[in-house]
């Protein structure tokens, strides 16, 4: 039995009692803008999850040495989409604030896993026009 604040593993999930939102294992890929202290755009990347849930996500990050707890940064969350004929993508647009900057990737050792927490719930891309 698991008590509040311990971790529950069985041979399929391992999960910390003390998340508020349950988290999906998924590959997804992304674009990472980091804001800098003007709220000017700064660098952009490419990257892909580790996991995500309705409010917050981990992520593997070339931008680690840049990144600091407390920054802002927008992502697009591209879902793969299949209609009867065709593959597509929908994009997620979210903004967070890191909240834990990890370890090196195993898979990629000058990455860093990166937790943001959302600071409104991910929605899909809207055109203008």
């Amino acid at each position: 039995m698991a008590y509040k604040g311990q971790h529950r593993c069985d041979s399929e999930t391992c999960f910390d009692e003390r998340r508020r939102n349950r988290r999906l294992s998924a590959r997804l890929d992304i674009v990472v803008r980091l804001h800098t202290e003007k709220g000017v755009p700064g660098p952009v990347e490419r990257a892909s999850t580790d996991n995500i849930s309705s409010g917050d996500m981990y992520f593997q990050s070339s931008l680690g040495d840049r990144l600091h707890i407390g920054d802002i940064v927008d992502v697009e969350i591209e879902l793969p989409m299949r209609t009867s004929t065709i593959f597509t993508t929908k994009r997620l647009e979210a903004r967070g604030q890191v909240t834990r900057i990890g370890t090196q990737s195993l898979e990629e050792p000058n990455r860093l896993g990166v937790a943001i927490v959302f600071l409104k719930p991910p929605a899909f891309h809207r055109a203008i026009g």
